[in-house]
């Protein structure tokens, strides 16, 4: 429990330090992205992978498709509307297909919320820090995964 509770203050320390970094403005964009993971479960902490698109729909909003590994846990495919609440800061929610659960096989439909802020953000690079939940099944029961994910996307919108 006490490697739990310090990792959860570094993320909270990490997302402080970057809400205070870097003042250029962010939007919605037509990006592709990957990066590494961590999270923390009922079963410990782990590891994870992400590949991400996002598909420009307004200024604030976007559709986020996505495929992901969360070490221990499970393989999963989801989409997620994404929304700019104010530059460089946005909120995700959406669903995801468990494909695999790497311990037991289990597949089944879970969802996904996120918080996330724009490091650094410049107009083809980007470079972002957020911290999740996701729920999915696994061996007939649903569980969590609470993590923090840094992504580099490049973006192929003009502006």
């Amino acid at each position: 429990m006490t490697a739990k509770l310090n990792t959860l203050k570094l993320i909270l320390f990490i997302f402080t330090i970057a809400l205070s970094l870097n003042r250029a403005q962010a939007q919605a964009k037509n990006a592709l992205g990957f990066g590494p993971a961590v999270n923390v479960s009922g079963e410990g902490m782990g590891i994870g992978a992400r590949l991400q698109g996002e598909i420009k729909i307004n200024r604030k909003i976007a559709i986020v498709p996505a495929i992901g590994l969360e070490v221990p846990y499970f393989a999963y495919a989801g989409i997620s509307g994404k929304y700019y609440f104010q530059p460089r800061f946005y909120g995700m929610l959406g669903i995801l297909a468990n494909i695999a659960s790497l311990d037991t096989g289990d597949q089944g439909i879970g969802g996904s919320a996120a918080l996330g802020y724009e490091l650094v953000s410049s107009r083809k690079h980007i470079l972002d820090l957020n911290l999740h939940g996701d729920t999915f099944t696994t061996e007939g029961e649903a569980a969590g995964v609470a993590g923090l994910r840094l992504t580099y996307n490049f973006s192929f919108s003009g502006k």
